[in-house]
């Protein structure tokens, strides 16, 4: 009997030792779960910033063909954008003259306008021609005056550059190519 006592008298406080062992081990797993969680919030909330960026950059390429087509089936003056809540960015008639050929590329931007309170700007470039083939539908559309003919027709190519933001500085650009087929309505 004095074996059992003294083996339990030698063992006093391991029992606190072990539990202190495995408090000091949950709490660190804790602080891990915490800072792991916080960092995925993060992450998560400046993905959703870059995707605000993304499509706002996007609307652009997607509104610019409408007003490239305008302008170059008006020929004179750049198209009116009472209402739209864009702005010309260059000196007045630039844009219409930019892309009818007339005045050669400038660097800086051509339209600008505010979405979700987050600024979308455009630069347009003309790139250059191509010769169109015709097929049997173009023919159908040139015999009503509309379409480019039976032997084809021309295509003007436009490199249009949109550079959105979204919130908290977050901004990404969607670069783009629109044809415009002279003699046909135009833009998306």
């Amino acid at each position: 009997m004095k074996t059992c006592t003294r083996r339990l008298q030698q063992e006093e406080g391991s029992i606190l030792v072990v539990a202190l062992l495995i408090m000091a081990l949950l709490t660190m797993m804790g602080i891990w779960a915490s800072t792991t969680t916080e960092s995925e919030i993060r992450m998560a909330r400046n993905e959703t910033f870059y995707k605000r960026a993304f499509f706002n950059a996007d609307s652009g390429v997607y509104v610019t063909p409408k007003l490239i087509s305008t302008a170059f089936d008006n020929g004179s003056g750049d198209p009116d954008l009472t209402g739209t809540g864009m702005t010309y960015l260059g000196a007045g008639n630039t844009f219409t003259r930019e892309i009818l050929g007339y005045d050669p590329h400038d660097t800086d931007n051509d339209v600008a306008f505010t979405l979700m309170s987050h600024i979308v700007e455009v630069d347009v470039n003309r790139v250059g021609l191509e010769n169109l083939v015709g097929a049997s539908a173009e023919f159908a559309a040139g015999a009503e005056g509309i379409g480019s003919g039976s032997s084809g027709g021309v295509g003007v190519l436009y490199q249009m550059d949109s550079r959105g933001s979204g919130p908290a500085n977050a901004a990404t650009t969607v670069s783009a190519v629109y044809r415009k087929v002279v003699g046909t309505p135009g833009g998306l």
